[in-house]
C-alpha cells in the first residue's frame, strides 16, 4: 500500500492555488512552502515508485532540473537504505522552502543510518556517501528513525561540488 500526500502554497484571496490531493489529505503550509508526503511498504518495487513520485512533484513546483535530479538520487538511495536496513512502513517527506529541499525518509528502525567504506568490487555501501555529495547537509534524526538531506535549489552548489578535493575523503 502506498499513499501519498501534497500540499500547495495557499493563494491570496482563499483559493488553494491548485493543492493536488494524491490519496490521504490535503494541508495548507506557509506561502513560501511546499510539502509532499507518501508512505510505502518496505518492498524493492517503491524505490522506483519514490523516484518517479518525486520527479513528478519537483516538476510541479518548478525546481530547476539540476537540484531536482539530485534530489531524486537521493531519495532513491534514503529509501533503498530504509527498505533494505530498516523495518516497517517507509515514509518519505518533501519540503521546499525559499532556497532549500528537505528530504526526510523514516522508518521503524532505531538503528541509525551510517557512512561506510565500499571495497572496489563491492556493489554496496557508496549510497550515503553519494547522499553527503549531493546534500548541503545529512543527517539522522528521531532516534535513528529518520534520515535527512538538504538539497539547495538555487545557485548554492553542495560543499562536495564546491570545495577542493580532500586527500582523503572521495570525490564526487
Amino acid at each position: 500500500m502506498t499513499t501519498h500526500r501534497t500540499a500547495t502554497p495557499p493563494r491570496p484571496g482563499g483559493d488553494d492555488g491548485g493543492a493536488h490531493d494524491v490519496g490521504v489529505a490535503t494541508a495548507r503550509c506557509p506561502l513560501t512552502s511546499h510539502v509532499f508526503e507518501m508512505a510505502m511498504e518496505p518492498k524493492d518495487v517503491h524505490v522506483a515508485k519514490a523516484r518517479r513520485t518525486t520527479a513528478t512533484v519537483l516538476k510541479q513546483w518548478s525546481l530547476p532540473e539540476a537540484p531536482a535530479e539530485d534530489a531524486r538520487l537521493v531519495v532513491s538511495e534514503l529509501v533503498s537504505n530504509a527498505i533494505i536496513h530498516g523495518s516497517g512502513d517507509v515514509r518519505l517527506r518533501l519540503r521546499h522552502d525559499d532556497h532549500e529541499l528537505r528530504i526526510r525518509v523514516t522508518d521503524d528502525s532505531t538503528a541509525p543510518a551510517r557512512r561506510r567504506r565500499a571495497s572496489a568490487a563491492g556493489l554496496g555501501g557508496r549510497g550515503l556517501h553519494l547522499v553527503a555529495c549531493l546534500s548541503l547537509r545529512w543527517g539522522v534524526a528521531d532516534g535513528g528513525r529518520t534520515t535527512y538531506a538538504v538539497i539547495p535549489t538555487l545557485t548554492e552548489a553542495p560543499p562536495c561540488r564546491r570545495t577542493t578535493q580532500s586527500s582523503t575523503e572521495p570525490t564526487c
